[in-house]
This record gives C-alpha cells, sequence and structure tokens, in this order.
C-alpha cells in the first residue's frame, strides 16, 4: 500500500471514529430522556395510587418545590394524554394501562439504546488500536526518511 492510500484509509478511519463518538454522545443523551421519562410515569403512578388512597385533601406540585392542598372532585377520573397532543378523561384502571403501557415503550427504547451505545462502544474500541497503529507506523516511516536526508 502506497503512503497517500495509507493516509487516506487513516483519514477514513479517524472520520469513522469521530462519527462514532457522535453517535455515543447521541445515545447517551436519548438514554438520559428515557431515564427522566420513566422516573416520570413512576412518579405518575404512584401519585394516582396517592389519590386512590386519599381522603378529599391531596397536597398538589405547583413547581420549584412547592405545594398547595387541593380537593379532589372524582377519584376514579384522570385526564390523560393519549398522543399528539389529544387528552382524554379515563377511569384510573384505563389511565394505569396507558401509563404502564407507555412505560413499557420507554424501557424497551432504553434497551435499544443501551445495546446500540454498547455496539457502537466496541466498534470505537476496536478502531482505536488500528489507528493507534497507523499513526505510529506513519511516524515510524517519517523518522526513516528524515534519518535517510540527514
Amino acid at each position: 500500500m502506497t503512503e497517500r492510500n495509507e493516509r487516506r484509509e487513516l483519514q477514513e478511519k479517524m472520520l469513522a471514529y469521530r462519527i462514532l463518538e457522535s453517535r455515543i454522545n447521541s445515545l447517551a443523551k436519548q438514554r438520559e430522556f428515557l431515564a427522566e421519562k420513566l422516573v416520570e410515569l413512576q412518579t405518575t403512578l404512584v401519585s394516582i395510587d396517592e389519590i386512590e388512597k386519599s381522603k378529599d385533601e391531596i397536597l398538589f406540585p405547583l413547581g420549584s418545590e412547592a405545594y398547595t392542598f387541593g380537593k379532589i372532585l372524582d377519584k376514579n377520573k384522570v385526564i390523560v394524554e393519549v398522543g399528539a397532543g389529544i387528552v382524554l378523561e379515563k377511569n384510573i384502571t384505563e389511565a394505569r394501562d396507558i401509563l404502564h403501557k407507555r412505560m413499557n415503550d420507554f424501557e424497551n427504547a432504553l434497551t435499544t439504546v443501551q445495546r446500540n451505545m454498547q455496539e457502537t462502544s466496541e466498534s470505537l474500541q476496536v478502531l482505536e488500536p488500528e489507528i493507534q497503529q497507523m499513526i505510529d507506523k506513519q511516524h515510524s516511516q517519517q523518522q526513516t526518511q528524515t534519518q535517510e536526508r540527514d
């Protein structure tokens, strides 16, 4: 292989490495988002359980760690987003089923993202020593050429 081809191959491998690094970063962001959504769904399910157990008053979050007491008008009804920004009134059982299905979907997506991260990481681990070997070879060739000139 000519020196020019070796340089081109090194550049291609380095580009592939950068692309894989970028993919890992993107997958990490997806993983973080999915994990946050799973926590949010779990919190929602716990809140629904608390509503069912409560008397007439419950503590409602206002945001920024502030809460207020409120009265529940109907403990058997919950308004749930069913997709595309559409919300519907559902009974507690239906709401739980929707949220559990959504949790299952997020868990499956999280598993897929983690598997993709593992595969991408393995590809990086294979590529890294190849790149290092090519760089070392180029340095060695340059040193040899420099010594031959002197």
